[in-house]
Formats: C-alpha cells, structure tokens, sequence
C-alpha cells in the first residue's frame, strides 16, 4: 500500500519451486524487477552466446567430444550433474579423446587432463583470437558452415588477421607452439570438438569479450549442435500446463509497471534493469524499499558489505532459506524452507546426461520437513492465500501439479518418480538446419552489422561487435595490479564446497582441508592458496594467519603455500567469512573487497578479480 510493487525486488537463485516464487511475486504481486543468475554467475558467457547462436546457453556434448577445452571451466569437481564428468572421463578411454584444461588454478579437471595451460589470467580472449588465427591462416575451419550458416566472418577474419600465437603468448604467458598444437588439435577434430567458458571467464571484468571470442572457434569449426561439438538444448518434447488444464488464466501483473531509468552504469540502458552491485544504490535512492529472496545468497555474491546496509535499510526483507544466513540474519520475515531431500521434485532436460534423447526426472521426498520447515508450494500456495489469490493453487501439492505437467506426456509423477528418470524424446543434432538460428541474422553471428542493444552498448564503451582482444583497464574493464597491489585474487568452488551453502557442515570443511593436507582444528575457514614464488619473499608459510589487502577493504585468512596455482594469482573458496553460514563465519569472505564499481560493463556480472597484497601477521601461525 505505501510503496507498490515496482518498489519490491525479487532475487532468486536454484530452488526447486521456482515457478512457485515467480507466479506469486512477479505475476499475481506485480513486482517487475528481478536480479538473477546472470549479473553473479554467468552473464558474460550466456549473453555473448545468446548474442551470436540464439540462445541462453551451449551446453557440450562431452560424451561423443574428441577434442575438449574446458576453459575456466572445471567440470570434474564442480559440475551440473554427475553424468558432466563422467562424460568426458568416458570419452577421454572410449575414443582416446584429447582434454585441455586452461586455467590458472590447478584443478581436478587439469589432473585428468592432456594438457593443462595456466594462463595468465583474464587474458583467456588473447589465447582465442590467436587459435582461430592459425585456423584461418590454415585452412582448418568449416569453410561450408561458414559460408552457408554464419555471419559478419569477414569481421572476424580481420580481427584475428594479426593476433599470431607470438603475439598471445607475450599476453597470455602460454607458449606460442603450444598454442599451434591447440588449434591445429581442435580444428582437426571438429565438429566433435568443443571450447566451453563458464564462470572463470564469467567473473572477469572483461569477460564478455573473453567469451565471446571463444564462443567464436566454435562457429569458425562449424561444430554448432552436432555430435561431439555443442548442443542446442531442447528437450524435443512440452509438458502440460496445469494451469490451462484447470481454465486458470495467470494475469501479467508485472508488466508496463513503472522502473527506474537508471544511468550509473551502460548495460542498465541497454540490456538489463539491474544488476546486482548495483542494489544497493537503488536502495540509497528509494528505488527499491523491499526485497524478497529465494535460497540465494546475496551478501557473498558481490559487493557485501552495502549489501548488508541496504537490507538493514529496506522496510521488508522476506528470505526462503534453510540456512540461518546473513540475508536470515537481516530479514523481517524467514520462511523454512524444505530441502531438496523434503519435498518433491521435477526436471526436464535435452542436453547433458542423454545428448541426443530428452528427459525427465522426478523424486518423492526421502524425509518430511523437519521442525517448522515447509516445500516451496506450501509457502507460496499459503502466502497466495493470505493475499487473496488463493484460486491460483488449486492443487493438494507440488506433487500434484507435476503429475498434471507430466500428463502432457502420457507420464504419471508417481511412476517417474518411481524409476526416477524417463527417456522420453529424440532430440537431432543440426536443429539449425531446420529452424535457423534465433537471431536478428538467422545465423550465428561473429559481428552484426543492425543497431541492437548490444551495438548500442558496444557503441558506447567503445568497443566492437565484433570478437576483440580488451585487456584490463582500470576504466571498464577491470582492475590492474600495480607496485602496491601486485597480486590478483579470485574466489570459486571445489568438489567439498560448492555454492556456499555447505560451510556449515563439519564434514564438507574437514574434506575440503585434507584435500590439501591442512587440519587444524582451531580454524574451520577457506584457505588463501598462494604459490611459493609469491609465498616465500613475503615470509609466509603454509598455516600462516596473513592480511590481504585491496584497495578497497581487507581481510584476513590462513595461508596455504602450493604449486597449484600460478605465480602472481591467488585463490579461495568463496561463501566463508562475513555473512555467510560458516560457524562464527570462519575464514573470509573477499566481496568485502567488492564494490559497486566491480561489475564487467556489458552484462553487469560482478568481476570477482581483485588486486591485492598480502603480509604476515606475526605469531598468529595456524
């Protein structure tokens, strides 16, 4: 009643009732501005690819590849699935295929891989001009695909006319023969190759040049939705919707409200409302006065700390959460959620597990909610309830509208769930051929030649639509290290902690510090991983306590010194420290570092590389 629902903002990260959330707040409530996934995971490599192919995201087709890089990606340990991994391990015996892993870090994907390359990093762009460079100048690309399915490739073959293996290797610190041996390697294997960024490339502040100029190899090679290369992921069939089956028309709520005209950063004019280092200062000026939060974790996703005074300052904060977090902690309003292991569950698919088949998958609840917590239904069917819009959930449960979903393939939820997936289409290789790409040209695109709102932002930060080499600039596309801040630190997952909700369990950190042969029992943090190059003339030791400063704010860990990650970067698990769910938030959390500034200027995606130093702190070892 006193602010409306434009003044609401949604934020929601991987729950399973979803649809739920969104049916409630965005089309019955109204509220039409929502911060997502991609301004904090991926919105460099899925804009960049929606941009050129059409749609949100390649997906690789790991189990028939011949020649993978997983670039910045490392699919091993942290995965969609399990079937990702055990993909490509199958098909690295099966068909003797080739795995590069470009990464600066040392993962579990560069363990089982043919070549690891650890790259300089946030030059990743570097490294792709110069592979399709020697593609080109070889005579290895699809020459067919290219000229039938692709547009804007004179662009392109300009803009990697000069960018020679010598030329990024000066950049990228990788050796320019190595660099021949990649893209003669990936060339000659296409279309059952495929170059797949993901959020190492994401988190840079010059990463959707970065991506897109890997996403580009995969046009140049012509591997585009065939076996081995990438898929279009559709799933080849549509479920039923309950709501037409019950006669019930969901009102759009959300549509033509007023929002702000925002003009602090490019990409808020041109491509997306808000992004998420930008909340708080729509915040400050009275843009947003609520928020409503679905299993994410805000306050350790970028720019923390005005976060936390932005919710201190909201008239509302409701948060869906098992986890008594920083967002828990600050909220008016916690509802309990259920855990995936609580509450019935549905999913379809075309890509992944079964390439060429579409799926779905179901489950019942092992357990039920424990103490106060409820399923995501029961939250948003009450609330729906209390706020008049009862008549839009109809159904007993979850379980019931994905039974009705299911009817639409002749599948019961019951049975699926019984045998917890069904196999239910074919989905072909080459969809293209009969469809085109979704795009302004039809094709895949290298550069486009029409006013879209990507030229009209490339336009204005002085870039080209076409692929490009932008290093970081300290203007807009990231932070430099300098003399007084010479190091770059970065955060992300591994295989015992992945998306900062499993700090709070003994066993995951116990795992996680053993994995490097760290235990102590008297700190329950993340590690700072420094190489001993950097380690050894700042007198730093493994077990250590050492401060690490950015320009911008401090923190503190404890030191762990190895050769798995390259001199000059450092490395740490993301999710510990302040706000998060760690007990007495051990460790740090390095978006304290983080401020609004730190976003890369395209997407908006928060860049999560900062330049720092790091010192002892003095008789405070382990």
């Amino acid at each position: 009643e006193k602010h409306g629902p434009e003044k609401l903002l949604r934020y929601q990260g991987y729950p399973i009732g979803g649809e739920f959330h969104d049916l409630l707040f965005r089309d019955l409530y109204g509220a039409p501005i929502q911060v997502g996934r991609k301004t904090t995971c991926h919105g460099p490599f899925s804009d960049s690819w929606e941009w050129m192919a059409g749609y949100g995201r390649e997906w690789p087709d790991w189990q028939h590849s011949e020649f993978m890089i997983a670039w910045g990606r490392n699919p091993i340990e942290s995965f969609r699935g399990q079937w990702e991994p055990k993909g490509i391990i199958e098909t690295l015996e099966a068909h003797d295929a080739t795995l590069v892993c470009i990464d600066p870090r040392y993962t579990k994907t560069a363990e089982v891989a043919d070549l690891w390359l650890p790259i300089e990093p946030r030059t990743d762009g570097a490294l792709a001009l110069a592979i399709g460079h020697v593609i080109i100048k070889e005579e290895l690309y699809d020459e067919a695909f290219v000229e039938e399915w692709t547009h804007g490739f004179d662009a392109y073959r300009d803009a990697v006319a000069d960018k020679s293996p010598e030329w990024a290797a000066a950049i990228t610190d990788i050796d320019a023969e190595t660099i021949r041996e990649v893209a003669v390697g990936f060339a000659e294997a296409a279309p059952r190759s495929v170059a797949f960024p993901w959020t190492g490339l994401a988190f840079q502040g010059n990463g959707f040049k970065n991506c897109q100029n890997v996403h580009a190899l995969n046009g140049l090679v012509g591997n585009i939705d065939r076996k081995g290369g990438t898929r279009h992921w559709r799933t080849g069939f549509s479920l039923a919707d309950p709501f037409e089956k019950r006669g019930i028309d969901i009102p759009a709520n959300h549509k033509d409200r007023p929002t702000p005209d925002y003009e602090d950063h490019p990409y808020q004019r041109h491509v997306r409302d808000l992004s998420h280092n930008a909340v708080p200062a729509a915040v400050e000026r009275g843009d947003i006065q609520g928020f409503v939060n679905n299993w994410s974790a805000p306050l350790k996703s970028g720019n923390s700390e005005a976060w936390a005074t932005a919710l201190e300052a909201m008239d509302l904060v409701i948060t869906v959460d098992a986890f008594w977090s920083g967002v828990s902690r600050r909220a008016d309003v916690v509802f309990p959620g259920a855990s995936t292991l609580e509450q019935p569950f549905l999913d379809t698919g075309g890509d992944g597990a079964y390439s060429e088949s579409g799926w779905v998958t179901a489950s019942k609840p092992v357990i039920d909610p424990i103490g106060d917590c409820r399923t995501d239904y029961d939250i948003y069917s009450a609330l729906a309830a209390e706020l008049g819009w009862g008549e839009y959930f109809p159904w007993e449960d979850a379980a019931e509208f994905y039974d009705e979903q299911l009817s639409g393939i002749g599948r019961s939820f019951e049975d699926v769930a019984e045998r917890s997936y069904e196999i239910v289409s074919d989905v072909p290789y080459e969809q293209w051929r009969e469809d085109g790409f979704d795009t302004e040209t039809g094709k895949f695109q290298f550069d486009l030649d029409v006013v879209d709102e990507y030229a009209a932002l490339a336009e204005e930060t002085g870039a080209s639509t076409a692929p490009e080499w932008h290093p970081p600039d300290d203007e807009l596309y990231g932070e430099t290290t300098d003399e007084e801040y010479p190091l770059l630190l970065t955060d992300g997952f591994v295989e015992q902690l992945s998306r900062g909700h499993c700090q709070a369990l003994d066993e995951a950190r116990e795992e996680y510090h053993d994995r490097f042969g760290f235990r102590y029992e008297e700190y329950e943090g993340n590690l700072l991983h420094i190489n001993p190059v950097d380690a050894e003339p700042r007198g730093i030791e493994t077990g250590d306590r050492v401060r690490v400063v950015s320009p911008d704010s401090e923190v503190e860990l404890v030191a762990h010194v190895y050769e798995g990650v390259r001199p000059g970067w450092l490395f740490t698990v993301s999710g510990f420290g302040a706000h998060s769910i760690a007990p007495d938030e051990a460790g740090a959390n390095i978006m304290m570092m983080n401020t609004e500034r730190h976003v890369e200027p395209v997407s908006g995606q928060v860049d999560r590389n900062h330049p720092v130093e790091v010192t002892p702190l003095r008789g405070e070892s382990r």
